[in-house]
């Protein structure tokens, strides 16, 4: 009886061993559980900067070239033009219930004296006062609340209107308007808190404005208090 085996290994030559077939080794399970887990940071990073794309444009442009965010506000006493005869009544230049940061480019308009539960929708429509803070003039803190990011497909303008808000600095300046009132702020510090410990910033002594929002940009883990007192 012909074994063919043998035929077939002196025919081309090999051996018997090189013709069985070859064992792979699989993978070490730990391996295999650090790939997946770099796949699967690999794919929440890709999905994280995507969502908050506009915003990380918004961010590296001013790293590029802040000078193209800033604009010039002209002080207060020239906003109000009054003929010298008193014929006409003040106007005002820039808009009323309005926010301008003019280092980074912020002109929003001001949703004032918004509830808790409305602050979400609000924020569709421009930077969003709290209800029973302060307002111009008064003794007390105007809390005003905006995005730093948001999911790029939900509507609004202003999804990123404080996405450059931890760029200000002591010393910066913040102008407010509210029902026919302007006024100049002058920022004195920035607090990073946990969402818990926002309570405690909610009042003040004196009149002041606090601009808050999340960090870092495109989370939701802490809130950056920028806090401004009258200039």
């Amino acid at each position: 009886m012909i074994n063919l085996k043998m035929v077939l290994v002196d025919a081309i030559g090999d051996s018997i061993e090189e013709l069985s077939p070859k064992k792979f080794r699989q993978p070490n399970f730990f391996v295999r559980i650090l790939k997946n887990l770099i796949l699967i940071v690999f794919f929440s990073v890709v999905v994280f900067a995507t969502i908050n794309l506009p915003a990380y444009l918004i961010i590296g442009g001013y790293k590029f070239n802040p000078k193209r965010f800033a604009f010039d506000l002209k002080k207060q006493e020239q906003l109000e033009l009054v003929s010298k005869e008193n014929k006409y009544k003040p106007t005002i230049q820039y808009p009323d219930n309005s926010l301008f940061v003019p280092k980074i480019g912020v002109s929003a308009p001001v949703v004032y004296d918004v509830d808790a539960g409305s602050v979400m929708d609000s924020l569709r429509k421009g930077v969003v006062h709290l209800k029973g803070s302060g307002h111009i003039g008064s003794a007390g803190n105007i809390f005003i609340t905006g995005h730093s990011s948001n999911y790029w497909w939900e509507e609004g303008q202003y999804n990123t209107v404080f996405a450059l808000l931890p760029e200000l600095v002591p010393g910066d300046l913040i102008y407010l308007t509210d029902s026919g009132k302007l006024k100049r702020y002058i920022v004195r510090e920035k607090i990073e808190a946990k969402k818990n410990e926002v309570d405690s910033y909610l009042t003040s002594d004196g009149e002041q404005l606090t601009l808050m929002t999340c960090v870092p940009v495109g989370t939701n883990l802490k809130r950056l208090l920028v806090v401004a007192v009258p200039d």
